[in-house]
C-alpha cells in the first residue's frame, strides 16, 4: 500500500533513530530549627536524537518484460540526517515551616520559587544523486543526468524559561475544619515581554470531617467516617511556541520554470494579536468520602465543573480581503462538567478453617464538554461554535443498500456529490448499481449535499455521534487464601464514536486501495454481492474510502460509524506463598511464585479484529501497533 511493498523488496530504504539521555537529580535540605526545613534541587535533563533517513530509486513491473523505475516521493535517491539536541534546566527552592498551637491550631506555611530553562538546537542536511546505493553519507553525493548537484542544509534554535513563586498555607481545628489555600505567580518567556508575560494563579480548598463532631457521635454506628470537600483550583497553559508572539521573515529560494539561477525571496509571517497571554484552567470541585461497615465499605463522590478560558484560537471575524490567515487571539471558552465516583468493600471470612481475605473496588465517571465562548459568528462547520458539544461528529444518514439496479437507477435524489468513483467507473460499473450505499435526503431538496456547511445549514448531515469517551469504568478485584493469592483489573468505556478516516486500511481494506495486501481473511464474507445482499460492506469498488468529500466512503455516515466501547482484562496477577515453616529451614523469610499477565482479553464493538479500540484515535489512520498481550513468571525471594 502507498508502494510500502516496494520499500520492503527493497531493502536499500533504511531508516535509523537513535536517542541518547542523560539526567541529573541533586537536592540539599537544611533544617534549621526545630519546625523549618529548606529544600533546594536541581534537575539537569540532556537528550540527544540523531536521524538517518535513506531512500533510493524502486524498480517495478506492471506489464511482462517491461520494467520501470520510480523516482519521486518517497522514491527519490537521497538521505537526510538530522541531529537534534535538548538541554532542560531546572531549579527549585522552598521552605516549609508547621506549628500548633493549644494542641488544636495546626499550621503549615509552604513558600518557594520555580526556574525552568529550554533550549534546542537542530541540525539537517538533505543530498540527493549519491553515487553509491549501499553505502550511506553525505560526502557521497552526486549529480543528476542534467548534471544538477542538489543539497538542502538547515538548522533551528530556541530557548524559553519559566520563572514563579509559589505559596502554600495549611490550617485545621483538631482535624475536624480543613482549610488550604495557594497560589502561583509565573512568568514566561513565551508570551512578548509587553504583553502579559505574568500571570497570578490562586487555589484553595475546605474540609469538615463531619463525623468527628460531638453531634454526629450517635451515627457512628451507622456511618463510621463522613466528610464533606470543596476545592477551587486554577491553572496556566503556556505550551506555545517559544517565539509565537514574534514575526519572522523567511527567506526561500525558486528555480525558474525553464531553468537558470535562483532568486531568493523573502516573505514575513501574518501579523499578531495583541493580547497574546495564558490560558487558564478554573476547576470547581465537590465531593464526599464515607464508610460504614466497620469501615469495609467505603464510597467516594466527586463533582466538578472546569473551565477553560482564554484558549488561544485563529479568530474568525478577519474579512477575506484581510490577505492573509487570522491572528490567534485568547478569545475562547470551554466548560466541562464531570463526576467521578468510587466505592469499595474489604472483607474476610472463615473457609476451611483458613482466613480468606478478599476486596472488591469499583470506579466510574463521565463528563462533557461545551465551547462556551468561540469567534464563529456564522457558526461554519468547519471549526468550533458557541453552544456546541465538544466531540460532535456530523455526518450523513443512509438507508441501507440499493436492492436493485433498478431501483438506484429510478432514486429521486441526486447524490452526484457523494459518488465521484461510482459515477467515473468504466464501463457497466458506471453509476448507481445494486450495493451501492443510499443516503437520505434530510432537507427535502433532492440534492445530497454539504449546503452552506453552517449549523443553520448543513445540508443533509446531522449529528450521529461524538468522539469524547463516556461511561469510563475500573473494576479491581483481589483475593488470598492459604498463601494463593489473585488480583485482576478490568478497564474500558462505555460508549465513544469514531469515523474511521480514508485510507484507514486495516478497515477499509481494497475499498481504499484495490491493491492492499493485508486483507483479513474473512473480508470476502463482507463484501455485497447478489448471493449476499446483506453484507456489511457495499458493491466492491477500489478508492471510494481514500479520500475527499465526494466518494461514498470517505464521507462520514452512520453506517460506518463505529462504536469504540470496550473492556480490557489489564491485567491478572495469580501467585502463592510458601508457608514460613517450609523456607525457614533454608534461611529464606519469604519465597513467592507468580504469574502476570497484561492486556490478556479485549471485549469490544468495532467492526475490525486488525484495529484496537484504545488506540483508534491515536493516529490518523488507524495505523497504530496494538496493545501487545505480556506474560511474566516471577518469583519474590528474601533471606
Amino acid at each position: 500500500m502507498d508502494g510500502v511493498s516496494a520499500i520492503l523488496d527493497n531493502d536499500k530504504h533504511k531508516n535509523k533513530d537513535q536517542t541518547d539521555q542523560i539526567g541529573i537529580m541533586s537536592e540539599l535540605t537544611y533544617k534549621p530549627l526545630k519546625n523549618l526545613i529548606f529544600k533546594a534541587n536541581f534537575n539537569y535533563t540532556y537528550s540527544s536524537d540523531r536521524y538517518s533517513n535513506r531512500q533510493t530509486n524502486v524498480s517495478y513491473s506492471r506489464y511482462p518484460n517491461l520494467v520501470e523505475t520510480l523516482t519521486t516521493g518517497r522514491f527519490e535517491d537521497k538521505l537526510a540526517e538530522s541531529n537534534r539536541n535538548y538541554n532542560k534546566y531546572v531549579f527549585n527552592l522552598f521552605g516549609t515551616y508547621n506549628k500548633s498551637f493549644l494542641e488544636a491550631h495546626n499550621f503549615k506555611l509552604m513558600l518557594g520559587t520555580n526556574w525552568e530553562n529550554d533550549q534546542y538546537k537542530t541540525v539537517k542536511a538533505t543530498g540527493w544523486y549519491l553515487m553509491s546505493d549501499e553505502a550511506n553519507d553525505l560526502s557521497l553525493l552526486g549529480e543528476s543526468e542534467d548534471g544538477t548537484r542538489r543539497t538542502d542544509v538547515s538548522g533551528g534554535r530556541s530557548e524559553s524559561a519559566l520563572f514563579g513563586v509559589f505559596g502554600r498555607l495549611n490550617y485545621d481545628y483538631k482535624g475536624k475544619y480543613l482549610l488550604e489555600l495557594g497560589g502561583r505567580y509565573d512568568g514566561t518567556s513565551r508570551f512578548h515581554r509587553d504583553r502579559k508575560r505574568w500571570g497570578f494563579f490562586p487555589s484553595g480548598s475546605i474540609g469538615w470531617r463531619v463525623s468527628d463532631e460531638e453531634f454526629y457521635q450517635p451515627m457512628k454506628t451507622i456511618l463510621e467516617d463522613l466528610k464533606l470537600r470543596m476545592s477551587y483550583g486554577s491553572l496556566g497553559n503556556q505550551q506555545v511556541g517559544a517565539y509565537d508572539f514574534a514575526q519572522f521573515i523567511n527567506i526561500q529560494t525558486q528555480n525558474y520554470l525553464f531553468g537558470g539561477n535562483k532568486p531568493s525571496t523573502a516573505t514575513i509571517t501574518p501579523p499578531l494579536a495583541g493580547n497574546y497571554t495564558w490560558e487558564k484552567a478554573i476547576h470547581y470541585n465537590w465531593g464526599i468520602d464515607l464508610s460504614t461497615l466497620n469501615n469495609r465499605l467505603t464510597f467516594n463522590a466527586d463533582y466538578y465543573i472546569r473551565d477553560t478560558k482564554d484558549m488561544l484560537t485563529l479568530s474568525g471575524l478577519i474579512p477575506a480581503t484581510y490577505g492573509t490567515t487570522a491572528p490567534k487571539t485568547n478569545s475562547s471558552n470551554l466548560r466541562t462538567r464531570g463526576y467521578e465516583l468510587s466505592i469499595s468493600w474489604r472483607d474476610q471470612l472463615n473457609l476451611l478453617q483458613k482466613p480468606f481475605h478478599y476486596q472488591v473496588g469499583l470506579t466510574f465517571n463521565d463528563y462533557k464538554t461545551e465551547i462556551t465562548k468561540y469567534d464563529n459568528p456564522g457558526k461554519s462547520l468547519t471549526t468550533w461554535w458557541k453552544g456546541q458539544r465538544y466531540g460532535e461528529i456530523w455526518g450523513y444518514k443512509t438507508d441501507g443498500f440499493f436492492k436493485t439496479d433498478e431501483e438506484a437507477k429510478n432514486y429521486d435524489v441526486d447524490q452526484t456529490a457523494v459518488n465521484f468513483i461510482i459515477n467515473n467507473s468504466a464501463g457497466a460499473e458506471r453509476g448507481l448499481r445494486a450495493g451501492d450505499l443510499k443516503f437520505v435526503d434530510l432537507n427535502g431538496d433532492g440534492i445530497i449535499s454539504r449546503g452552506r456547511n453552517t449549523l443553520d445549514e448543513p445540508g443533509d448531515r446531522t449529528v450521529i455521534g461524538n468522539t469524547e469517551p463516556r461511561y469510563i469504568y475500573g473494576a479491581s478485584l483481589g483475593a488470598s487464601w492459604a498463601g494463593f493469592d489473585i488480583s485482576t483489573f478490568f478497564q474500558g468505556i462505555g460508549r465513544r464514536d469514531w469515523y474511521p478516516p480514508a485510507d484507514a486500511m486495516a478497515f477499509w481494506g481494497p475499498y481504499s486501495r484495490p491493491y492492499a495486501t493485508l486483507i483479513p481473511h474473512n473480508f470476502h464474507r463482507d463484501i455485497w454481492s447478489e448471493d449476499n445482499p446483506n453484507a456489511y460492506f457495499p458493491r466492491p469498488r477500489g478508492y471510494v474510502a481514500l479520500q475527499g468529500n465526494d466518494r461514498e466512503l470517505a464521507v462520514v455516515n452512520d453506517k460506518y460509524l463505529q462504536s469504540l466501547a470496550y473492556c480490557r482484562l489489564k491485567n491478572l496477577t495469580i501467585g502463592y506463598t510458601l508457608p514460613n515453616t517450609w523456607t525457614r529451614k533454608t534461611k529464606i523469610e519469604h519465597l513467592r511464585i507468580y504469574f502476570s499477565g497484561e492486556n490478556l482479553f479485549t471485549w469490544k464493538s468495532i467492526h475490525s479484529d486488525y484495529i484496537d479500540p484504545e488506540q483508534a484515535v491515536a493516529q490518523g489512520r488507524a495505523r497504530t501497533y496494538p496493545f501487545q498481550k505480556t506474560y511474566t513468571v516471577g518469583i519474590d525471594l528474601t533471606f
